[in-house]
């Protein structure tokens, strides 16, 4: 079954089929895309492991900090505490925390280290949530053209 899907918004989409149809934004589209991957049995249950917008955030992540660091800078100075938090508990443990942590101050990194809930494992709706939150600095910041992404293949967005 295929559904016709059109942009409504920067992150709202219509998707029609004869009789039906629904509005949705980006993070319940990717929440839906996860349920159902863990229906088809192609991403195990919550329960069982990560959902599948983990890994593809993290990698978009990992896209970033390919950009000069002036601007990915820029980035993580624009997001709050709170959110450079989350954001670290979403890739605790790998390279790209170290990678993302090099971008923070001296100050905010070691307010994240000292911060109760770093140590703590993130649940998938508070990660969803914050990857949201700063892929939306992000599309900020690209629409203001203070940056531009780089495709770490030399292309560029």
């Amino acid at each position: 079954m295929s559904f016709d899907v059109r942009k409504l918004g920067e992150h709202t989409f219509l998707m029609e089929k004869e009789f039906f149809s629904m509005t949705m934004d980006l993070v319940d589209g990717v929440r839906l895309l996860s349920k159902l991957d863990e229906q088809l049995g192609l991403n195990p249950p919550l329960s069982q492991g990560e959902p599948n917008f983990i890994p593809l955030y993290r990698n978009l992540l990992k896209v970033l900090t390919y950009m000069d660091q002036r601007s990915m800078q820029m980035l993580m100075h624009a997001a709050s505490r709170d959110l450079l938090v989350n954001l670290m508990r979403t890739v605790k443990g790998t390279k790209l925390e170290s990678r993302l942590m090099s971008y923070t101050t001296k100050r905010n990194k070691q307010a994240i280290e000292t911060d109760v809930l770093y140590n703590k494992p993130i649940n998938p709706n508070d990660a969803l949530q914050t990857f949201s939150d700063f892929f939306q600095i992000v599309e900020d910041h690209m629409d203001k053209t203070l940056i531009t992404l780089v495709d770490p293949n030399g292309e560029y967005y």
